[in-house]
C-alpha cells in the first residue's frame, strides 16, 4: 500500500488515499517532524547530510512500516484519526527495527562469497552503488513499481545505455532473489521488473581480415608508428617487449578466431591434454559447463602450434588491448555506422572496424566465418554451445545481413535490366508470382 509523506506547515505529515465502495479514504498522521531545508519532496526522505538527518529517515520509515501494518489488519474505512494515531504508535512499539536494503547486501556478498567470482563481485557491487546514489535509505518495502519506474528514469536522464541499465536491474535482482529464499524479504514486486535491453551491433572479422593479422610481420618501427600517442616514447627495452606481447596477443587471437572458444577457454588450453596434432582434433568444452567437444584443429591454428608451440595464456584485458592495434596495423579500419539507445533517445555512431575489436570478436568470426562458407547451423551450434537457433541468429545478424545484401546485388534490378517477359507464364525474371 503506498504511503506517501508530504509537507504543510513546515512540518511532515504521512497521508495514505484511495477509492474504496464508492468512498474516498484520506487518513493521515502526523508525527511532529519538521521539514527543514534538507526535506527531499521526490524521495520522500530528507537528504542524509549528517547522522541525525539518517536517524529521522529511520524514523520516517518505522512510521511508514507502521502505517502499512495498520493497513494490512484493518479496514480503512473504520478508522478514524484517533484510532489511527493509537494503532499506528502501538505497531512502532512492537515492530522490529528494520534493516536497509545496502545492510543486507553486506550480508549478501558474505554469504556468497564462497560462490561469487571476484569480477562478478565488482560488478555486482558498481551496480548497486548507482542504486545507493539514487536513494541511499532505500528499503526492501520500497522497492516496488514506483522505484523502478523512477530509477530506471533516472539512469536514462544520465544518458545510460539500455544494456548498461538492463545490468543494474538484473545485479539488483539477484541480491532480491537470495534475500527472498533465505526469508529476509517479502516484496515480491521486483520480480515484475523488466531488464531493458537492446540488439547491440558487433562485428566479426573475414577470414582475410584473419589472415592479415596472422601475416603481420611486426618489428620496432611498427610499433613506434602505432604506439598511442598519449603514452610516453617506448624506450629499446620497451619496444623489444611490446613486439613480443603482440605477437603473443596475435596468436591467441587466431587460435580463438578457430576454435570458436569462449575467451576464457582458450586463454587457459591445456596443450598436452587438449591438442592432438596427430589426429587434427582440439578437445574441449562448447561453454562454460560443457558438454566435451573434439574441434578440428585449423591450417593456422597448426601452424602457430607446431613452429612455436601453444602460446601461454595472458589477461584479458592486456588482449583486449592489443588486438585493437593489430587490427590497425592490419588496416582494419572500414568505418562502421550503428545505433544506440543513449539516455532517452537513439544516438548514431561512427567508428573504425579496429576499435570494435575485442576478445569475444575471434568466437564470433569463428561462428560468421563458417556460416558464410554454408556450413549448417547446427554444425556451428555444436561447437558454439548455443541451444536454439534463434539466439544464434542474433549472434551471427551481422554476417547473415551481409550474406542476404550480397545475393541482392545479383537481382537484375541492381544493374538497370529490365525484368524478363515470358509468355503464359507468370514469371518476372527468375521469380515466380
Amino acid at each position: 500500500m503506498a504511503i506517501n509523506f508530504f509537507v504543510d506547515k513546515g512540518s511532515i505529515y504521512a497521508i495514505f488515499r484511495k477509492q474504496k465502495d464508492g468512498r474516498r479514504i484520506n487518513l493521515t498522521y502526523y508525527p511532529g517532524i519538521p521539514a527543514g531545508n534538507d526535506w527531499n519532496a521526490d524521495r520522500q526522505r530528507f537528504n542524509p547530510k549528517t547522522e541525525e538527518l539518517e536517524k529521522v529517515n529511520k524514523q520516517i520509515l518505522q512510521i511508514e512500516l507502521a502505517f502499512n501494518y495498520v493497513l494490512e489488519n484493518h479496514n480503512p474505512l473504520m478508522l478514524d484519526s484517533k484510532k489511527l494515531v493509537r494503532l499506528i504508535e502501538d505497531a512502532m512499539k512492537v515492530r522490529p527495527r528494520h534493516t536497509s536494503f545496502f545492510d543486507y547486501c553486506e550480508t549478501y556478498f558474505k554469504e556468497t562469497a564462497k560462490v561469487t567470482t571476484p569480477i562478478r563481485k565488482d560488478n555486482i557491487r558498481n551496480c548497486l552503488n548507482k542504486v545507493k546514489e539514487f536513494n541511499p535509505a532505500l528499503t526492501f518495502e520500497q522497492i516496488d513499481k514506483r522505484f523502478y519506474r523512477d530509477f530506471t528514469q533516472s539512469l536514462r536522464d544520465k544518458d545510460y545505455s539500455a544494456n548498461y541499465i538492463g545490468s543494474i536491474i538484473k545485479n539488483m535482482k539477484s541480491v532480491l532473489n537470495y534475500a527472498t529464499e533465505n526469508e529476509q524479504n517479502v516484496n515480491l514486486a521486483f520480480r515484475d521488473f523488466k531488464k531493458p535491453s537492446e540488439d547491440v551491433y558487433n562485428i566479426y572479422l573475414t577470414e582475410e581480415e584473419i589472415e592479415r593479422i596472422y601475416n603481420l610481420m611486426i618489428d620496432g618501427e611498427m610499433v613506434v608508428k602505432f604506439q598511442d600517442k598519449k603514452k610516453p616514447p617506448l624506450s629499446p627495452e620497451g619496444i623489444l617487449k611490446q613486439i613480443q606481447i603482440l605477437n603473443h596477443a596475435r596468436k591467441l587471437f587466431i587460435i580463438g578466431c578457430w576454435t570458436g572458444l569462449r575467451v576464457e577457454n582458450y586463454l587457459n588450453i591445456d596443450p598436452e591434454m587438449q591438442v592432438d596434432l596427430s589426429s587434427g582434433f582440439l578437445n574441449a568444452i562448447a561453454n562454460k559447463n560443457g558438454p566435451k567437444l573434439r574441434i578440428p584443429i585449423h591450417k593456422l591454428v597448426r601452424q602457430i602450434v607446431e613452429v612455436e608451440g601453444f602460446p601461454q595464456s595472458i589477461s584479458q584485458q592486456k588482449l583486449n588491448d592489443s588486438i585493437k592495434i593489430l587490427g590497425e596495423m592490419a588496416n582494419i579500419n572500414d568505418k562502421v555506422i550503428f545505433t544506440r539507445t543513449k539516455g532517452n533517445g537513439r544516438v548514431e555512431y561512427a567508428k573504425k572496424k579496429y576499435e570494435m575489436i575485442t576478445t569475444h570478436t575471434a568466437r564470433r568470426s569463428f561462428a560468421s566465418n563458417l556460416i558464410s562458407r554454408g556450413i549448417p547451423k547446427q554444425f556451428v551450434m555444436a561447437v558454439t554451445g548455443h541451444r536454439t537457433e534463434s539466439s544464434f541468429n542474433k549472434y551471427t545478424a551481422a554476417v547473415q545481413k551481409d550474406i542476404m545484401t550480397l545475393k541482392l546485388a545479383d537481382f537484375d534490378v541492381w544493374k538497370g535490366e529490365k525484368p524478363v517477359q515470358k509468355e503464359n507464364q507468370n514469371v518476372i525474371g527468375n521469380i515466380k508470382i
